[in-house]
């Protein structure tokens, strides 16, 4: 069973460096304000029709944070296993249900436990929720499995 929405095993590095470098942008966009010089954009704003033309800027770094973690983890997550078989697909099936209900469980949990501003900054990170929680699956599942010795060869 050939799947052609996989990529190479090569990519799954370099999918994790992605990922790391811009947690870790992220990480400091959101603890130190920190903000990439040259990533800001322009915007014509009116405050009145009185007053003259404001230029509004606002930067960019925290969504080229997200870009980067969201490449990376969808790099991770679709490339293929060195040996990949049809009980890796059955696995990688599996670990994408989990991760779909766990992250739908988690939304409807913080649906009443947070509120307002705070609530939709989880919101942001819940678009996450699915990734992660395929890939700590996806390699539990793999793992075991090497654990016991699995084989075709029965």
């Amino acid at each position: 069973m050939k799947n052609s929405l996989l990529i190479p095993n090569k990519y799954k590095v370099i999918g994790w460096v992605i990922f790391l470098v811009f947690c870790i942008l992220g990480f400091f966009c959101l603890t130190k304000e920190f903000r990439i010089p040259g990533f800001q954009i322009y915007s014509l704003k009116y405050i009145n029709e009185h007053s003259p033309i404001n230029f509004a800027d606002y930067n960019l770094t925290n969504e080229f944070a997200i870009l980067g973690i969201t490449i990376g983890l969808l790099m991770v997550m679709f490339s293929k296993e060195r040996i990949e078989d049809e009980y890796i697909a059955v696995l990688r099936l599996k670990s994408l249900q989990w991760a779909v209900l766990v992250s739908y469980v988690l939304l409807l949990a913080i649906n009443f436990c947070f509120y307002g501003l705070s609530f939709l900054m989880i919101l942001v990170y819940n678009i996450w929720t699915i990734p992660i929680v395929f890939l700590a699956k996806f390699n539990y599942s793999l793992h075991r499995l090497r654990k016991e010795g699995f084989s075709d060869e029965k």
